[in-house]
């Protein structure tokens, strides 16, 4: 396979990735070319498969991953240690590579001169073809008008690690006014009425508002966790037999007066709710993740024992699942030993 072969293939895997950027698209042609076509492509439909399953959370467990995020988890630990140092250096050699590739007669960024140095740039401004904004969480109080439903939500970022260079965000917290379609709004409103730890995820285009502080977003798509996580499985085909068509009656037996009534299906077992333990002493925010985590490893458990119901020859994805719960799992006990 020539060169060009090799970067033609690693450019298809990084468009599925939806990676446009030159950094992560120049380490998806690492791996393929350090690892092979092979490597990547599986570890490609191993990533398929964990989004398919609801994603995979951050180390912080404060956001899921990217698509892209989860392909290079997934490819730093199949790959040799060798290799893994080339592609993935360690961060104190990557920052003095990335330290030696500046100029070394650049100055620093100070925040406190970011107004000097903004004022020119905005001279010559470039041009957004596209913006986009999503939001998840829980919503605060609602104010109800004719099709339209608005509701406040704040952020506060904590300590994110960012790229070198990258400036830490303030520690004021961010509010956001939303606008909800009442139409989308009331199918969040009855899944979160439903499950306490359930979020809303809301998409869509975002705004300064000069007379209000914070932004404001003009919703698209108004969602919920679960309620996608059950959508996703639908789609994958592991939908409960309940939800698939009744089979069309033989319309000559009926006539005769012998009906065949079909067994009804048999209930998956599905393993007892475990009941989230919250650390007394945890703070708000610590909670609030705690009650995240146990409910997307409720998530995990339940897809878990649906695929163990089928056959074995029909359980795809148990694997992945089982270790997407460890990772749930062992993010809970490390939160929860820390405030225990």
């Amino acid at each position: 396979m020539s060169n060009e072969d090799v970067r033609q293939i690693a450019a298809k895997i990084a468009d599925q990735l939806g990676e446009k950027q030159h950094g992560p698209r120049k380490l998806v042609r690492e791996v393929v070319e350090r690892c092979g076509v092979a490597f990547a492509q599986e570890v490609l439909k191993d990533t398929e498969e964990v989004m398919a399953l609801g994603g995979m959370l951050t180390a912080a467990a404060d956001r899921l991953r990217t698509k892209g995020g989860v392909f290079f988890y997934l490819a730093r630990g199949r790959m040799s240690d060798e290799i893994r140092q080339i592609i993935f250096p360690p961060r104190m050699i990557r920052n003095r590579q990335q330290a030696s590739s500046f100029a070394a007669g650049e100055p620093e960024f100070h925040w406190a001169d970011r107004l000097n140095i903004l004022r020119p740039l905005l001279d010559e401004q470039g041009e957004a073809s596209t913006v986009k904004i999503t939001l998840i969480g829980r919503p605060g109080k609602i104010e109800i008008r004719k099709d339209l439903v608005i509701t406040t939500m704040s952020h506060s970022a904590g300590a994110p690690t960012f790229p070198r260079g990258v400036p830490a965000l303030p520690e004021t917290p961010t509010v956001y006014t939303v606008y909800i379609a009442a139409k989308q709004w009331k199918r969040v409103e009855s899944a979160l009425q439903e499950d306490p730890g359930d979020v809303m995820i809301v998409e869509g285009m975002c705004a300064y508002d000069a007379e209000l502080p914070g932004i404001a977003v003009y919703a698209t798509r108004a969602t919920t966790k679960f309620t996608e996580a059950a959508r996703r499985d639908g789609d994958n085909g592991t939908a409960s037999t309940d939800d698939k068509p009744a089979p069309k009656a033989n319309t000559k037996a009926v006539k005769s007066g012998k009906v065949n009534t079909p067994p009804k299906a048999a209930k998956k077992n599905s393993p007892p709710a475990v009941k989230p333990s919250i650390p007394e002493s945890a703070p708000e925010n610590i909670a609030r993740k705690l009650r995240e985590l146990h409910a997307a490893a409720e998530l995990y458990r339940q897809k878990i024992a649906t695929i163990e119901a089928k056959p074995s020859g029909q359980q795809f994805g148990l694997e992945m699942t089982q270790k997407l719960l460890k990772n749930v799992e062992e993010e809970i006990s490390t939160l929860q030993a820390q405030y225990a």
